[in-house]
């Protein structure tokens, strides 16, 4: 590819004074952007990506990796056709289950990795199919139960 040093170089003068995880944060969400772009490239609709909600049943996350703010690393845990969960990898802490912080990717927000609580998976799902079902199984259960023989957070289930 011609110029293909320069277009780095450009794309890179972005990063100046930036700190390497916020850095490798964006080019992952670059890389996911980029995995659902069609070919040739086309500015608008990748703008269009970004800015609105994404309703295709293609993967959420295709790479199931992220860095957090933080510098851990979070590594998939499981995913349902419309919800991705990821548990952050702590480097300090024992791996106790009350050290355990888990964030979610959903496909109305491919790109934004959020702590999963309660509030924020409400807000997540507000006006959207699994709204009924999210709210039904949170008036029974915690967002972080788990299944006792299979270990597996109750929510992919829905």
């Amino acid at each position: 590819m011609k110029n293909e040093k320069k277009i780095l170089y450009d794309i890179l003068k972005n990063f100046n004074g930036m700190g390497k995880i916020e850095a490798y944060n964006i080019t992952h969400k670059l890389e996911t952007a980029l995995f659902y772009a069609s070919s040739p490239i086309k500015i608008e609709n990748l703008e269009q990506f970004i800015t609105s909600d994404y309703n295709q049943n293609d993967d959420i996350d295709p790479f199931h990796f992220t860095i957090l703010p933080n510098g851990n690393f979070c590594e998939f845990v499981g995913c349902s056709d419309w919800l991705h969960i990821y548990k952050e990898n702590k480097a300090i802490l024992p791996n106790w289950p009350i050290f355990e912080t888990y964030y979610f990717k959903t496909k109305y927000a491919p790109l934004d990795l959020k702590k999963l609580s309660k509030k924020k998976l409400l807000m997540e799902v507000k006006n959207k199919p699994e709204e009924i079902k999210i709210i039904d199984f949170l008036t029974k259960h915690s967002v972080g139960k788990k299944d006792i023989i299979s270990n597996r957070l109750l929510i992919l289930d829905l």
